[in-house]
């Protein structure tokens, strides 16, 4: 298996490393110890974090592939497992040189099951997150643009020692757009807003959303706040080690179609968190994977009405045996969401 600087790097080896033009990959072999075949002026990096892996470095005039390929002898035709992040030049390369199949079925389930430190830095995240989530929508006012409000969000995280942090402000008509990229819009008094905010805590991410409005709520933008939170409720309650994700999907996507509102939700009802935002386990129709004691996925259903507005609400949590364990806790209601203006 060859893994290029990834989340599956970090995740096998405790390091960071960097993804440039020059290969870099941790190579696990069938049998011996792993290896990393890495570019020369980042070795002694490497080799300071990971003092237990034989770091096989090469010099910029040199071509690291037969390096490789003689190290592991693949003029046998050897199959590879390639991880995610690989360049298409070495991609190609490698493909011609040995049977190349991708190394996530082997790793995601790895990953997606945490143990009780990565749990632990999990949930700092989301009281990071719940924090930041409530300091941004009090800190936001009609005549403020997207852009504001999403780097008072960004900075807060800074502030917290987190890093990548990212922020969505959605208002009024943009909130109907699910991934909307914030915007010089204005808010205006009455305008729903979706923040939809997270960083990695430790380096493990957190994601949450809130729907708020400023001032007056819009015409049906309680009823359908109010649909929405069933939904969630119901997505956390039907999570627990066993079910199927597109179980939990289900449980939530059947809320929000009973009230009429089914081709208004997009998109899937969650996805996993950890070393990335969006990682295994995938909830979503089609997907008969069990979840596990100790996946985290959100829960993260929506309405959204073109041309006038949209609701999100967002938890992560946790998979138990018997239920699921919520990592965000900052306040669900429509009376306490109200910002004004």
């Amino acid at each position: 298996m060859l893994i290029a600087p990834s989340a599956d790097f970090y995740w096998a080896t405790g390091a960071h490393a960097r993804a440039t033009e020059r290969l870099l990959a941790l190579v696990v072999p069938r049998s011996g110890d792993p290896f990393c075949l890495v570019p020369r002026l980042e070795s002694d990096a490497l080799a300071h974090e990971c003092p237990w892996l034989e770091c096989v470095a090469w010099a910029d005039h040199e071509n690291p592939l037969p390096m490789l390929e003689k190290r592991l002898d693949l003029s046998r035709r050897r199959t590879l497992l390639i991880g995610e992040g690989f360049r298409v030049t070495p991609l190609l390369a490698l493909a011609e040189r040995a049977t190349c199949r991708p190394a996530a079925p082997a790793m995601a389930p790895l990953r997606a099951v945490k143990d009780a430190e990565e749990l632990q830095h999990l949930a700092e995240a989301g009281r990071h997150a719940d924090t930041i989530v409530l300091e941004t929508a009090e800190f936001m006012r009609p005549g403020m643009t997207e852009i504001e409000v999403a780097r008072f969000a960004i900075r807060r995280f800074e502030d917290a020692g987190d890093t990548e942090a990212w922020a969505i402000c959605a208002s009024g008509p943009n909130s109907a757009l699910p991934h909307h990229f914030n915007s010089s819009r204005r808010l205006e008094e009455g305008d729903v807003v979706i923040l939809d905010v997270g960083a990695y805590t430790m380096g493990y991410g957190s994601d949450i959303t809130r729907t708020f409005w400023l001032g007056a709520s819009p015409a049906d933008a309680e009823r359908v706040y109010a649909i929405v939170d069933d939904a969630r409720r119901a997505g956390i309650a039907a999570a627990r080690a066993g079910v199927a994700c597109e179980a939990v999907d289900r449980a939530a996507r059947a809320v929000i179609e009973k009230a009429g509102f089914g081709e208004f939700f997009v998109h899937r009802t969650g996805h996993g968190v950890g070393l990335e935002v969006h990682e295994p386990p995938y909830l979503t129709g089609g997907n008969a994977t069990p979840l596990e004691a100790g996946n985290v996925h959100s829960v993260e259903p929506g309405i959204y009405l073109p041309g006038r507005f949209g609701v999100r609400l967002e938890d992560l949590v946790v998979v138990e045996d018997h239920g699921a364990r919520r990592l965000n806790h900052a306040p669900i209601d429509p009376t306490l969401q109200r910002v004004r203006g």
